[in-house]
């Protein structure tokens, strides 16, 4: 049964019903603050109070025992339940007529019972539902359980509603990785996308090749040797624990690129066949298997055979983005297999190393899924695409009859930071593109938020990422038909309460403070606000006194400096400071004409972002780095009369891992009726490209001593990747934030 076309958002979710007047001491003001929102829901004017869950003794189906070990869990050394003979208040049944994997379920309280019906796996989400309930409304057990009466029924919208963890980058324990499938089930998320091979390491253990573990498996980086992997004990067990908790565990094992740890292990898994380490650092690398060398697929059998063993799953997760093509390029092997196949490219060459790998998998019953790139050639195989890159690759997979899982970068990425995806931003989430007719939204299969962990090296970073961005997508993959936005935030706050005792460190919704600045007369008007409710604010200009600021209070800037804002809620900081650069010049406010026009992936504050007086940081996505993509930097400023002009400066960005690079040619011209134009000064370069990490390039050209009213600005953009970059031939970016007249 499909959620998407049985049941419609229908819900009556009436909040704070409770039946007793609220000066009565035994008055109750319910919450059906649940996450997510069911199909439908009502609410009735009574309450269920019972000072145990009374149940038969035939209660013995591992729904109820998980469901009885999760209360006792969350309130220890409180009686729950009782199995006495009097008045039974608590049913659970189980219907045989419906499937036992349908998740429809039923869940009825009244004032004297609690009644959960459903499959199997309905009865489970049901359970659930009940415990958030239980928690919502019973800070502690003491003396009674009290509950809202209401009816509801309820299903999934999506097949689909996966939660990727990379293991790889960082490793996590046993004991963080089963934390969070109870939360995955909690929030009726049903699939656990474990990354486990990557070029920073191999997490699987596999007998017939040991050195992918005991080389594989390691890294030297500035703490020294990091790593570890799963034994297959482990992994039986996580295995077992999930499909308890109705969770299927897909694992990736990454192919034919982000290999580099298994070519570390056996270096004639390569086209080069040389020695390489464990990659230490993060980013897309060279070396990846060698499409024409056969010994690469019998290897890759010999390693799906023993993951196949440990995981029931029908779909094993590929990979196969971010693949350099090279190696293949100026391997002899690569190119005569080319020939022989009559393969026109190296992108050909990949889909038929998906190919290949997708039969192999075939005889074990099994079926790939595999990232929106390797679709750029024809798939004849029966594979499911994750589309990353935006949706347009879930587009054509569905447009070619492949099903989809939609996760892109736009709303589905939880390593991004919280100004580039917040909570609303996820909770805006539409799987389904509106272009795609009633049946091609039908391959739509779901969605996925991914969380991968190069900056996460712990387990509260990864709770700090994952909460509560999780419980927007829970949302938006169970319910589909959402609710106000203003409404769902109401909700989650109620379920901080339920994280904390969960052990769950969770982050913030979204930014704290909003900047937003005005210009008037060479003077920058900068104004707060904030998506969060009840915040309060301090400042400090230019390490000045710290002063208190209310939301929409302005605060005038008429010089050059810093500010620094801290967001507070209930007494404590809330967020980190926000750190924000102003230049006040000559040139602030001037209209600026574009030669060639900006990328609209970072488009900045548009036409006016050159001129705003508002400097970038360390963070390129700050809204404040405007991002050229294979075009030049090419404007012409205009000031509002003739000015004496003694400097110009400008910021430029590289961060070699996003291909973002300084420019590697720079020029100024000066003119003062815009037809005639003189070259001030020029630069051929400002940078070293191959200098790694991410930092700001300031160049200034001083001592001008020029009379102009028009300035023209040309950087030059890099051009193609060079041939050493592990994406070599690939348009770079040119990031620059403010041009500064003096």
């Amino acid at each position: 049964m499909n959620g998407r076309n049985k049941w419609y958002l229908i819900a009556a979710v009436l909040f704070l019903l409770g039946c007793q007047p609220s000066s009565n001491k035994n008055s109750f003001n319910p919450k059906t603050s649940i996450i997510p929102m069911p199909t439908v829901v009502e609410v009735k004017e009574n309450f269920f109070e019972a000072k145990f869950l009374n149940f038969n003794n035939d209660f013995k189906s591992r729904e109820f025992k998980l469901f009885k070990e999760q209360l006792e869990n969350y309130y220890p050394k409180k009686t729950i339940f009782s199995k006495s003979t009097s008045s039974k208040n608590f049913e659970i049944k189980i219907d045989e007529t419906i499937n036992e994997d349908s998740p429809y379920y039923e869940l009825s309280i009244g004032q004297d019972f609690i009644v959960v019906r459903g499959g199997k796996k309905g009865v489970f989400y049901g359970l659930q539902t009940l415990f958030q309930l239980i928690a919502l409304n019973n800070n502690s057990i003491s003396s009674s359980i009290r509950l809202p009466c209401l009816e509801i029924k309820d299903e999934n919208s999506f097949e689909h509603r996966g939660f990727l963890m990379d293991c790889c980058r960082h490793f996590f324990s046993v004991k963080t990785i089963k934390k969070y499938i109870d939360l995955l089930s909690l929030y009726k998320m049903n699939v656990l996308h474990w990354h486990l091979t990557e070029d920073q390491g191999w997490r699987i253990e596999i007998d017939k090749y040991p050195k992918l573990n005991t080389v594989g498996s390691w890294r030297e980086d500035s703490t020294g040797k990091y790593g570890g992997f799963y034994t297959k004990k482990e992994i039986r067990e996580i295995v077992k624990y999930a499909k308890e908790r109705y969770i299927e565990v897909i694992p990736e094992i990454e192919l034919p690129g982000h290999s580099q740890a298994a070519i570390a292990s056996y270096p004639f898994l390569s086209c080069e066949k040389k020695q390489i380490l464990v990659a230490n650092s993060w980013g897309v690398f060279k070396d990846i298997y060698c499409a024409g060398n056969d010994s690469v697929f019998i290897f890759l059998e010999d390693v799906f055979r023993e993951v196949t063993e440990l995981f029931p799953s029908e779909r094993i997760h590929i990979g196969g983005d971010e693949a350099p093509k090279f190696r293949w390029e100026n391997c002899e092997k690569c190119q005569k297999r080319m020939a022989q196949e009559n393969l026109k490219d190296e992108h050909e060459l990949q889909s038929y190393f998906i190919e290949r790998i997708a039969k192999i998998l075939e005889k074990k019953n099994k079926s790939i899924i595999g990232w929106d790139e390797i679709i750029e050639s024809k798939i004849n195989s029966d594979v499911t695409i994750q589309s990353w890159r935006g949706f347009s690759g879930g587009i054509q997979a569905v447009k070619e009859g492949k099903k989809t899982i939609m996760s892109p970068t736009s709303h589905c990425y939880f390593d991004y930071g919280i100004n580039s995806i917040d909570l609303e931003k996820v909770y805006t989430f539409n799987p389904v593109p509106p272009e795609l007719d009633s049946l091609e939204s039908e391959l739509i299969i779901g969605g996925e938020c991914n969380l991968w962990s190069e900056r996460i090296p712990s387990e509260k970073e990864l709770d700090r990422k994952t909460f509560p961005r999780l419980l927007a997508m829970s949302e938006v993959l169970w319910t589909y038909k959402k609710d106000k936005f203003e409404n769902f935030q109401n909700r989650v706050e109620d379920h901080y309460s339920i994280l904390r005792k969960l052990n769950v460190h969770y982050g913030i919704e979204s930014s704290p403070v909003k900047l937003s600045s005005t210009i008037n007369n060479r003077r920058i008007n900068a104004v707060v606000n904030s998506k969060i409710k009840n915040l309060e604010f301090n400042y400090q200009w230019n390490n000045e006194d710290v002063k208190s600021l209310n939301k929409n209070e302005v605060i005038e800037i008429d010089k050059t400096g810093e500010l620094i804002l801290q967001a507070y809620k209930n007494g404590k900081k809330y967020g980190n400071q926000k750190v924000e650069k102003f230049a006040v010049h000559l040139g602030l406010n001037s209209n600026v004409d574009y030669q060639y026009w900006y990328n609209l992936s970072y488009p900045a504050e548009g036409l006016s972002s050159l001129t705003n007086g508002r400097l970038g940081s360390l963070d390129f996505k700050d809204g404040q780095w405007q991002g050229f993509s294979g075009k030049n930097l090419d404007v012409i400023i205009s000031l509002d009369s003739l000015t004496r002009i003694n400097k110009v400066s400008m910021n430029f960005y590289q961060y070699i891992n996003s291909w973002i690079i300084v420019p590697s040619y720079i020029s100024i011209m000066s003119s003062k009726d815009s037809l005639h134009w003189e070259v001030i000064k020029s630069v051929d370069s400002i940078g070293e490209i191959r200098k790694r990490g991410k930092f700001i390039r300031s160049l200034s050209f001083d001592s001008l001593k020029t009379d102009a009213k028009y300035l023209k600005i040309f950087a030059k953009n890099y051009g193609k990747l060079p041939s050493w970059h592990e994406a070599a031939g690939a348009e770079s970016w040119l990031f620059v934030d403010e041009i500064i007249v003096e």
